[in-house]
C-alpha cells in the first residue's frame, strides 16, 4: 500500500510538473486605488472561476450560459429555464436544480425591501423536474433576466465551488487560479492564472513591458501611443457601454428650464472632446441608451455643436448676456457649480473643455473635483448643481432605468437630479417581453431624452488591453478579449 501511495504520489507530481510545462500560467496587472482594489479582485475573480445562469452579447441579447435554454410564459409571469447538461462543479459534483433553486430563493424571496432591483416581482421559484427552474412573478419584468445575469452559482456552504473554467487555488498574497479540467465549454490552453494588484494602470503596464505581467486590463490613454508601437505587445481598444454626461439638477433655478439645458448641450463640441480630452478613445454620444442594443434606433433629431443657436436659445429663455459694468468684469448669463470624477485626470480634461466651450456662450461652470467618497452621496441626495462623472449604460436597458427612474430608492438610487420625464417610458420599457413592444418604448424613451435635456450626453468611454504577444486571444474585433480568458492560447510561429 506504501509502494502504491508512492508511486501515485510521484504520477501526480509528474502529471503537475508537465501540465505547468505544456500550459503557462497567465499572470493579468490590474491597476487599481486601495480603496477600489478589493472590489475590482472579486470582479476578476468572479469572472474566471464563476458562471451566471444567462449570458448577454455584444449587442444586448440573452444567450443561455449555464442554462442553455429560457422563455417567457404566462404573459411575461413566468420564466422557463433549462440547465445545461453535464455541467460540473470543481468539487466533481453535478450541478443540479435544487443547488440554484436554493441560490434563487435565498436571493429573490427574501423581504422586498432587502431584494435585488430584478427580483422585486417574484413570488415563486421551482423545479418542477430535473433540469427546469420556473421562476413565477406577480407582474412582468424583463429586468428578472440582468438579474440572472449577475447571479453567480456557487456553492452555499463553499463560494470558492463554482463551475468556471479555472478554480480558485488561493486568494492570498495574492489571487491564483488553476484550470479546471472537467470544464464544459472544453479544457483552457492555459494552465492557470495569477492576478497581480498594482496602484495604478501606469504601474501595471511598466509591469508589463519589465515582463512581469503578461496582459493589463487597462491601459492609460497617454500611453496607448506608445504601447501600440511595442513589437511585443498587442492592444485592443473596445468601446465599453459606459457613458459620460454632463447632468443638471433641475431644481436649479436656471438649469430646471428646457431651454436652458437644450442650450447648453448645443455649446458643446462633442467630437472636439473625444479627439483632444480622450485623446480619440471614445465615441460621441446623444443618449443614455448603448448605441449598439438590438432595440436602439438613432435618433433623426440630435444636439449638434452650434453655438450660435445655443445663444439664441439663452437669449429667447431671459437669461441675456449682461454688459460689463465696468473694463475687465466676466460677463455671464448665469454660474453654476459641476461636480466631476477626481480619481481620473481623463474626467477633468473633459471638464476643462466643457468649461471653455460653456464660456465661449456666457455660462460659468465651476469645476469643483471630488472623490467617490464624497461624489456618491452628494449625487444621491440631490447636492449638486451638476455632475460630470461615467454612468455605466451596461448592455441591459435596465442600467438606463436604475440612474434615470425617479423613483429609485436608497441605496439603489444613483443621482437624484429630481428629473421625472422619462418615468413613464422607462415603466413601459420595464413591463415589455416582446421585441416589438421593446422597440418601440426605446425610440420613445431617445426621444423623450432628447427633448427634455436632463444631461449634456458627451461621449462613449472607449478601454485599451494590452496582452504579450507570446498569447493569442482570437478574433475580438468588438468583444472584449478579457470575457473569453480561458479560450486563450500560447503563440506559435507566425502568431507569435
Amino acid at each position: 500500500m506504501a509502494l502504491a501511495v508512492a508511486l501515485a504520489w510521484t504520477t501526480a507530481c509528474r502529471s503537475s510538473a508537465t501540465d505547468r510545462t505544456d500550459a503557462p500560467t497567465l499572470r493579468i496587472g490590474i491597476g487599481v486605488g486601495e480603496t477600489a482594489r478589493q472590489a475590482g479582485l472579486t470582479v476578476w475573480t468572479d469572472l474566471l472561476r464563476a458562471e451566471a445562469l444567462l449570458s448577454r452579447g455584444w449587442d444586448g441579447r440573452v444567450h443561455g450560459q449555464l442554462a442553455d435554454h429560457w422563455e417567457w410564459e404566462d404573459d411575461g409571469r413566468t420564466l422557463r429555464l433549462t440547465l445545461k447538461p453535464g455541467v460540473r462543479l470543481h468539487d466533481g459534483s453535478v450541478l443540479k436544480t435544487d443547488l440554484v433553486v436554493g441560490l434563487l430563493e435565498q436571493r429573490a424571496l427574501g423581504p422586498i425591501e432587502k431584494r435585488r432591483f430584478g427580483f422585486a416581482y417574484v413570488t415563486e421559484v421551482t423545479s418542477p423536474e430535473p433540469a427546469t427552474i420556473l421562476i413565477r412573478l406577480s407582474q412582468p419584468d424583463v429586468f428578472l433576466l440582468t438579474e440572472l445575469l449577475d447571479l453567480y452559482v456557487v456553492r452555499p456552504d463553499a463560494p470558492d465551488i463554482a463551475t468556471g473554467a479555472f478554480q480558485i487555488v488561493s486568494r492570498e498574497p495574492q489571487v491564483e487560479l488553476r484550470r479546471f479540467t472537467d470544464y464544459h465549454g472544453g479544457v483552457s490552453a492555459l494552465g492557470g492564472v495569477k492576478i497581480l494588484t498594482y496602484d495604478t494602470d501606469r504601474a501595471a503596464w511598466a509591469a508589463l513591458m519589465r515582463g512581469e505581467v503578461d496582459a493589463v486590463q487597462e491601459v492609460s490613454r497617454d500611453s496607448i501611443e506608445f504601447m501600440e508601437r511595442s513589437s511585443r505587445v498587442r492592444t485592443f481598444s473596445i468601446l465599453q457601454p459606459g457613458y459620460v454626461p454632463v447632468v443638471f439638477n433641475q431644481r436649479h433655478s436656471v438649469l430646471r428650464h428646457v431651454e436652458v439645458r437644450r442650450a447648453l448641450s448645443e455649446a458643446l463640441d462633442r467630437q472636439a472632446i473625444v479627439e483632444r480630452a480622450m485623446r480619440g478613445h471614445g465615441r460621441v454620444a446623444d443618449g443614455p441608451i448603448w448605441p449598439f442594443h438590438w432595440a436602439y434606433v438613432p435618433s433623426k433629431v440630435r444636439f449638434g455643436y452650434n453655438p450660435d443657436s445655443a445663444r439664441a436659445r439663452l437669449d429667447r429663455a431671459g437669461f441675456r448676456l449682461p454688459s460689463a459694468a465696468r473694463e475687465g468684469e466676466l460677463r455671464k448669463r448665469f454660474s453654476f457649480r459641476c461636480l466631476v470624477y477626481d480619481e481620473d485626470p481623463l474626467y477633468e480634461r473633459m471638464a476643462l473643455m466643457v468649461q471653455r466651450q460653456l464660456f465661449d456662450i456666457g455660462v460659468e461652470m465651476v469645476i469643483e473635483l471630488v472623490g467617490m467618497d464624497t461624489f456618491g452621496p452628494r449625487a444621491g441626495s440631490g447636492d449638486f448643481d451638476a455632475f460630470l462623472f461615467p454612468a455605466n449604460a451596461s448592455r441591459a436597458l435596465d442600467f438606463t432605468y436604475r440612474f434615470w427612474h425617479s423613483g429609485m430608492s436608497a441605496p439603489l438610487r444613483m443621482q437624484n437630479s429630481g428629473y421625472t420625464g422619462a418615468d413613464a417610458g422607462l415603466d413601459r420599457l420595464r413591463r415589455n417581453i416582446s421585441d416589438e413592444d421593446t422597440r418601440a418604448a426605446v425610440a420613445d424613451l431617445t426621444r423623450t431624452f432628447h427633448e427634455d435635456a436632463p444631461a449634456a450626453f458627451i461621449a462613449w468611454l472607449e478601454i485599451t488591453r494590452a496582452v504579450d504577444s507570446r498569447f493569442t486571444v482570437g478574433d475580438h474585433e468588438t468583444q472584449d478579449p478579457f470575457a473569453s480568458i480561458w479560450q486563450w492560447r500560447p503563440a506559435t510561429g507566425p502568431e507569435r
